[in-house]
């Protein structure tokens, strides 16, 4: 029979060599160890990391990533960890609606209260695809039936992640979102999908797992969600259940997007299951073979390699910047005396964006970071973070993400 511990157990930068020049300073990452050479009195405060805030043309200041980072651990079970933003308020847990319907909940919001970002949510209810016996029971589809171990199963039709996502959206996160652009994301789905195939033919069950995210509007903010979807059935059998497995997303205004979109993609990199709360739960689910921990951890480790690989095409570029840095300082020095007679800049000869190599990128709506400009080509993922493309003008590798806006 369908081995229901297990479908239950889902619970859901360049370095600056020498002496700065007139008007600049050196900063150096405390998290990476890089220096980088930046306008004077534009240093990140505290222990900052990632994107240094960097001077626009007109002197509008762009919101750059400069969060840093520490680990939060499930204050309720010590069930999980991740790592979120110094100084957000941060709240959650594991929750659970029953004994086994564990739920690993965050939630955290940026100081000024512009990004609220979130992840799982106890309302979320396991699902049953309806069925002959459904049918005649009388239970109509959205009905709440029971099941094992006190558990009540919301009988719904199977929804792939990014619908999945969307129903949530417009019942807990916005009820009039609009603007949806996103998707299934390829390259994850067929990846999970190859990792569950031998779990599936160790527990004698069929099983296909779903990754998706959605990017959206929601009045006069940004909106992201991330999802993934598994459903569950047993060969030949007629009960099927299903799960939205993981879901996390924030509400953002426009000029806290770069945040919203460094903090989600570190707190999905970052994720973490206790190994050894993990054995107490499949214990709990009578799971002796250890499918619990087998799938928790399969779902873990691809989201992490899929933040990996797009973090990657950022490092690739960073390390591009770093190998032309020396000589970008040098003719810096060399003409640093004809820029301070030249109008512009900071008003005292100096045009930072020109000079060191910086520029503005937004998408189309409204979501803006401060890049390199050696990189032409940016674009932003569904969550508004910017990736550099290649210099054919190609976005990054479709199987990454399911909506590429092109930055201008």
């Amino acid at each position: 029979m369908l081995t229901w511990s297990a479908i239950l157990a889902v619970g859901f930068a360049a370095s600056a060599v020498g002496q700065a020049p007139p008007g600049t300073t050196t900063w150096t990452d405390p998290n990476t160890g890089q220096t980088f050479l930046i306008p004077a009195g534009q240093e990140p405060a505290g222990n900052a990391s990632h994107t240094v805030q960097m001077p626009r043309a007109g002197g509008r200041q762009l919101a750059a990533s400069t969060l840093s980072y520490q680990s939060w651990h499930d204050p309720a079970e010590g069930a999980f960890s991740a790592n979120l933003p110094r100084g957000w308020n941060v709240s959650g847990g594991t929750q659970r609606t029953t004994r086994m319907e564990p739920h690993y909940v965050i939630r955290a919001q940026s100081p000024s209260g512009g990004v609220q970002l979130f992840m799982d949510d106890p309302r979320i209810a396991m699902r049953e695809i309806p069925n002959r016996m459904t049918m005649q029971m009388g239970w109509r589809e959205g009905s709440l039936i029971p099941a094992a171990a006190g558990v009540r199963l919301l009988l719904e039709r199977y929804q792939q992640a990014p619908d999945a996502a969307a129903g949530y959206i417009r019942k807990a996160v916005c009820p009039q979102a609009s603007d949806f652009e996103g998707g299934i994301i390829p390259g994850q789905t067929a990846e999970l999908n190859r990792q569950f195939a031998p779990i599936a033919a160790a527990e004698g069950k069929e099983i296909r797992v779903d990754a998706g995210e959605l990017a959206f509007r929601c009045g006069a903010q940004n909106g992201y969600v991330y999802a993934i979807t598994l459903q569950a059935t047993q060969p030949g059998g007629m009960v099927s259940i299903w799960a939205i497995y993981r879901i996390a997303g924030f509400l953002t205004t426009p000029q806290e997007s770069a945040q919203a979109a460094d903090a989600m993609h570190t707190m999905l990199e970052s994720f973490q299951m206790n190994q050894q709360w993990l054995e107490s739960f499949a214990r709990e689910c009578n799971d002796i073979a250890g499918n619990v921990i087998r799938e928790s951890n399969a779902i873990t480790q691809s989201t992490i390699q899929r933040a990996k690989e797009m973090d990657r095409q950022s490092e690739q570029q960073m390390a591009a910047w770093k190998r032309n840095s020396g000589a970008q300082f040098n003719a810096f020095q060399r003409n640093e005396r004809e820029r301070m007679a030249t109008p512009g800049g900071d008003g005292n000869g100096h045009d930072y964006n020109s000079t060191l190599n910086w520029k503005s990128v937004c998408n189309s709506v409204g979501d803006c970071q401060t890049v390199d400009a050696n990189v032409t080509n940016w674009w932003f993922d569904c969550s508004g973070k910017a990736h550099p493309g290649s210099e054919t003008g190609d976005p990054p590798p479709s199987s990454q993400s399911a909506c590429w806006k092109k930055g201008n």
